[in-house]
């Protein structure tokens, strides 16, 4: 009896697996004011047509924002597909 209990409890756990956490990535990037909702992933960057560098040569790289990653299946999509154990901790 306790087996069948046992097996049922883990059948239901591994149901909901850890989600993978964007700030446990490796591309997470905090925004500047610390924020985590407002991260953004290096690994998607913004393609834009920047006329900032035509003018002064610097080239401002600006990435989507986590959340846009995490919304979007061709992207990293809510599974996180993309996702990448941060190993710096």
């Amino acid at each position: 009896m306790i087996l069948i209990f046992l097996s049922i409890l883990l059948s239901v756990f591994s149901l909901n697996p850890t989600p993978k956490l964007c700030i446990n990535c490796k591309f997470f990037t905090k925004s500047p004011n610390s924020d985590f909702k407002y991260g953004k992933c290096s690994l998607f960057p913004l393609e834009k047509n920047d006329l900032q560098y035509l003018v002064s040569g610097i080239k401002n790289t600006d990435y989507f924002y986590c959340s846009t990653a995490r919304s979007q299946d061709k992207m990293c999509g809510i599974e996180g597909n993309k996702y990448e154990e941060n190993d710096n901790d």
